[in-house]
């Protein structure tokens, strides 16, 4: 058989269903948004993420993560996998050699008694051998090999952009906790403030114990609150340093809640942009990919083998004479009866397949569904915010009304007290919406399949 016939057989055929990429339908438009063309994933992350703290903090996540590190070397090692399967398109070529030095015998081959003198032989040769592709069995290994490899790469990807959410959301919350921290020791100054008035007008017996309980109970509360928020600034700070591949410590930051809150507009696109863009979902396709092509791989198992094989050298029966030889061959080989291995291997495969595409249609409407919630979430914080300032306008007004009736002898401080009691939950409050509201842009934008660009 000469080397182009060779060539035409293992391009025979391939066997086992061909790759369409996986088609779902989708809305028009995500629940909670308008419709429009444009889509913030389209942004490189330092134009959505502007803080300079931030991408700061984020750059050292991409460049120092354990994670993305370790799974950078399984990206490597897949890609490792796909050139060993390539290699099966290749001959394999070998080596082989002995020598034997005795009397008589030597190596279990008797010789002509030579007294003692003793003989010398030995051999030195070289292999060949060749696995025609003729039903794509190697090709469909390939092919598998590939799409795991595209999927490990896709992984890595999800990762960077899962971590630039984490982050960024962390980010925003200790700016959220450091607001919570300000108004609690604000609070504290006030109720401590209040209770000393009361200690002096319990001594002269305008107030009773009531007030100067009520007091006390305010600012042991605020005092107790303050260290929790510490505690948790710290927790948080650690988590940050550790994903930026930093030691423990403290986190640059600077700006304020209310003035992320519109720092970046919204615009979603379209629906199926999500296909294509998502890490994840690209991930769940290329394991759909490589569950399609195994289906081949156990459809060409039930095929014969062919092999071309060929040797060749030189043998040395004697230290004064050389014989030179060399040989092909052809091989097959197949089954005949595996007592019904390859059909339940093939039968294995295709479910392995349907599983795999039923991951794929998951992924698709878990990112549909996050999108939509976070869309929805992003719009109703807006009505949210607006009645909690309006709420937080409304109890300053009351403090400052309490104030002004007890300068001016129509009640007494506790009316304050009672007011302030309402104020500070709800300016927390506020700050946590604030939070909720601008963490909506990292978290819609990874949703989105935000790009990746260092």
């Amino acid at each position: 058989m000469t080397l182009a016939g060779a060539v035409v057989l293992t391009t025979a055929c391939t066997l086992g269903p061909s790759w369409e990429k996986p088609q779902m339908e989708v809305p028009a438009v995500f629940r909670g948004a308008g419709v429009g063309d444009s889509n913030m994933a389209d942004l490189p992350w330092q134009s959505v993420l502007k803080d300079k703290n931030l991408q700061a903090l984020l750059t050292d996540v991409f460049n120092n993560n354990r994670n993305i590190a370790s799974l950078q070397h399984n990206v490597e090692a897949a890609r490792q996998y796909v050139t060993m399967a390539r290699a099966s398109w290749f001959p394999s070529l070998g080596y082989m050699g002995n020598a034997t030095k005795g009397v008589n015998t030597a190596g279990g081959t008797s010789f002509v008694d030579t007294g003692d003198a003793a003989t010398k032989s030995g051999m030195a040769g070289a292999t060949a051998s060749w696995e025609l592709d003729l039903w794509g069995k190697t090709r469909r290994a390939v092919e598998s090999a590939e799409a795991s490899a595209d999927e490990v790469a896709e992984e890595l990807n999800n990762l960077r952009i899962s971590l630039m959410r984490q982050v960024a959301s962390g980010y925003l919350q200790l700016l959220m906790l450091d607001e919570q921290l300000r108004i609690t020791r604000e609070s504290m100054e006030s109720y401590r403030d209040t209770l000393n008035l009361f200690n002096d007008q319990f001594k002269e017996g305008v107030v009773d114990k009531l007030q100067v309980a009520s007091a006390q109970a305010a600012l042991a509360a605020a005092e107790a609150e303050a260290p929790a928020l510490e505690m948790q600034i710290a927790a948080l700070e650690n988590t940050l340093s550790m994903l930026a591949g930093r030691a423990p410590g403290h986190i640059a930051r600077g700006g304020s809640l209310k003035a992320y809150m519109n720092a970046s507009k919204v615009a979603a696109g379209i629906p199926a942009d999500v296909l294509s863009r998502r890490p994840d979902i690209r991930a769940k396709e290329q394991a759909l990919r490589a569950a399609n092509a195994e289906v081949g791989v156990a459809i060409a198992s039930y095929f014969p083998s062919i092999s071309l094989t060929g040797a060749g050298g030189f043998a040395f029966p004697g230290l004064e004479s050389s014989v030179d030889g060399w040989g092909i061959g052809a091989s097959l080989t197949g089954p005949l009866f595996q007592g019904g291995r390859l059909t339940a291997n093939e039968a294995a495969k295709k479910e392995a397949f349907l599983a795999a595409k039923a991951d794929y249609e998951q992924a698709v409407l878990n990112a549909l569904a996050e999108v939509s919630s976070t869309l929805v979430q992003r719009q109703k914080l807006r009505e949210v915010i607006s009645k909690q300032e309006a709420a937080v306008a409304a109890y300053e007004q009351s403090v400052s009304l309490a104030k002004q009736r007890y300068k001016e002898g129509y009640s007494a401080y506790f009316e304050v007290l009672d007011n302030q009691l309402r104020l500070f939950p709800a300016q927390k409050q506020l700050a946590n919406y604030r939070y909720q509201y601008a963490a909506c842009i990292p978290t819609l934008y990874t949703q989105l399949g935000g790009g990746w660009q260092k």
